[in-house]
């Protein structure tokens, strides 16, 4: 230390002493530059920044503080420096600077200038903090900052991708439940509602019915022999059916009405605010007239008709049930009448309703219990007078009702799919009896068995081979079995007849149209059919002797199939002036209540014994 000195220049020599030395202990890097010569070097540094910078005071003294800058040199914060100085004001920066050994430490440079008494700089002094390790909790912070921010991205990345799959499953659910809703109220093949749904929808309008003046009414309509179209074309024909009248079903509606597929080949419509019955017979002939142009099935245009039943209710304490039941019985009463129309239910239909069910259930068990018998009624050859056939005709002998006509219960045999069981029966026993009578009367001329098949029966695919075990089972030859179709069935589908008729006579089998001059045939396809006989109905018969243009008819009839090798049969006779006019015209043979009304076994075979000829 100095001498003490005395006055103001001893006071000022012993502060810039204490100043040195408080600059030297200083824990902060101090460096001193001189502006006035060229590159600004140091002048001075203090012991903490040599510490600081890993360099001596005399690698230092003369150099510019670039040199801890090494090559990175642009930094934004160098050029705050260089306008400081260049504007000689004071600045703070943070800077990146290099030691000596090159590892990187970071800095907190506060410069300042220095001017002297006369306003000229003179100094630059700059003070140092190493804030590296500050810089470095800084950056570990903002790397466990940037660390958490991408936990946080990546897991609300993850919630947002979970809350999308969730959206998602959330979505596909409420389509499946959307879906299954759907398919539980409406039919799968149609997009109708289904049976379940018109029943809720009935019930609501009853419900609104009961609060306010009018009806409700229920129209149940049931396509007019579509099984057959089943049986003989393929459900996958029948499905497409059903999806055309249901389209044509659906274009005929109006907004308030509610149309359904009931099941099978049934559709429903719910009307509200019914004034009267006339109301809902209006949209039943609007039905029938959407259902009337013919529909295209493999290349053939086919009619497709419907019976439509009508019931009203709602001002009392009908339920569904009741009123579908109700345009069920009046559907039902349609048919009856002949089909393809429509009917209003009334109250006695209830007791028709039951004696039909009572019908129905007895002729399911009359098989069982072997309550059907055959009855013959014979056909003569006009020719020689002799009976050359009998005509097997079924009976029901119910043990209660006795013997009951085919008109009343073949059409339900039909309905309830058991005229093919029926129909197999039927020609086992004939064939059976025509074995019999052959063995009864030997020494005669073989007895032929005429039997008639039904549409359902020709159409059945299995009808050559039940043909063919009936002959086997019973030994009868097969020329003595006679085959009988009706015309409107023959020209139902010509090219599938053609074939079905072709594997028959393959069989040595006879076969006959039957009803004759009833319907319309193509000569084109009565030419190429191997048919032995032609059976002309009884309103062409009757109206012999008295219509001239019945007995032209019959001629051209006889002509024709004469012509085409064929023979024809005259069915219906009951007198004599008949039977005469049909020898005069050529008919080959004939049969009626002229010769014998249709007899039981015992008796035709007691006919074929006394009277075996005319």
């Amino acid at each position: 230390m100095p001498k003490k000195a005395n006055g103001e220049r001893g006071r000022a020599e012993q502060e810039l002493y204490l100043r040195d030395r408080a600059i030297a202990a200083s824990s902060n890097g101090i460096v001193i530059s001189d502006p006035n010569q060229p590159d600004n070097p140091l002048i001075y540094v203090n012991r903490s920044f040599e510490l600081m910078t890993g360099y001596s005071a005399e690698e230092l003294l003369g150099h510019n503080c670039r040199l801890l800058q090494g090559s990175d040199r642009d930094q934004p914060a160098l050029d705050e420096v260089r306008a400081a100085i260049r504007e000689e004001r004071d600045c703070e920066v943070l800077l990146r600077n290099y030691r000596k050994d090159g590892t990187l430490f970071w800095n907190e440079l506060r410069l300042s200038p220095v001017h002297d008494e006369r306003g000229q700089l003179v100094n630059f002094v700059g003070v140092q903090n190493d804030v590296t390790e500050r810089k470095q909790a800084e950056e570990e912070l903002q790397r466990a900052h940037d660390e958490l921010e991408d936990r946080v991205r990546q897991r609300t990345a993850r919630l947002a991708e979970a809350n999308a799959q969730l959206q998602r499953e959330i979505a596909e659910r409420r389509e499946l439940e959307e879906q299954l809703t759907h398919q539980a109220f409406h039919d799968p093949l149609t997009g109708l509602p289904n049976r379940t749904l018109f029943l809720d929808h009935l019930d609501l309008a009853l419900e609104r019915a009961g609060r306010r003046e009018g009806e409700v009414a229920v129209l149940f309509m049931d396509l007019d022999d579509f099984k057959v179209i089943n049986d003989s074309l393929g459900h996958e024909v029948g499905d497409q059916v059903l999806l055309a009248v249901a389209e044509r079903l659906e274009n005929s509606m109006l907004a308030e009405e509610t149309l359904a597929r009931f099941g099978g080949d049934e559709f429903t419509v719910l009307l509200e605010d019914v004034a009267s019955p006339s109301d809902a017979a209006r949209v039943a002939e609007r039905i029938e007239e959407a259902l009337r142009a013919p529909f295209v099935l493999r290349g053939r245009d086919r009619f497709v008709t419907t019976s439509v039943g009508i019931a009203l209710g709602g001002q009392g304490e009908e339920r569904p049930g009741d009123l579908l039941r109700n345009a069920d019985l009046a559907m039902y009463q349609a048919k009856a009448k002949g089909k393809n129309r429509h009917a209003v239910f009334e109250p006695g239909m209830d007791d028709r309703a039951l004696e039909r069910l009572e019908l129905e259930s007895d002729l399911r068990r009359a098989l069982e219990r072997e309550e059907f018998r055959l009855h013959y009624q014979p056909k003569v050859s006009l020719g020689s007078g002799e009976i050359v056939a009998m005509e097997a005709l079924v009976r029901w002998e119910h043990p209660a009702r006795g013997l009951v006509s085919p008109a009343q219960f073949v059409p339900v045999a039909e309905e309830i799919d058991l005229i093919l069981p029926i129909g197999r029966w039927v020609l086992k026993e004939a064939c059976r009896q025509a074995r019999r009578w052959h063995d009864r009367f030997q020494g005669r001329p073989p007895l032929k068995v005429c039997v008639n098949l039904s549409a359902k029966q020709f159409q059945h695919y299995a009808l050559v081979e039940e043909v063919e075990a009936a002959l086997r089972e019973t030994g009868l030859d097969p020329a003595s079995l006679d085959l009988e179709i009706t015309e409107s069935v023959v020209m139902e589908d010509a090219p599938a007849t053609l074939a079905t008729l072709q594997e028959i006579k393959g069989l040595g089998v006879n076969l006959a149209i039957d009803d004759f001059g009833t319907g319309y045939s193509s000569l084109s396809y009565l030419r190429r059919f191997p048919v032995d006989f032609l059976k002309v109905d009884r309103s062409i018969i009757e109206g012999l002797g008295e219509d001239p243009k019945n007995e032209v008819l019959l001629s051209a009839v006889v002509t024709l199939a004469h012509a085409l090798d064929e023979r024809v049969i005259a069915e219906g006779v009951e007198t004599e002036g008949q039977l005469a006019r049909l020898r005069e015209i050529g008919c080959d043979f004939a049969q009626g209540y002229h010769f014998a009304k249709p007899l039981p076994s015992e008796a035709a075979g007691a006919l074929l014994a006394e009277h075996p000829r005319w």
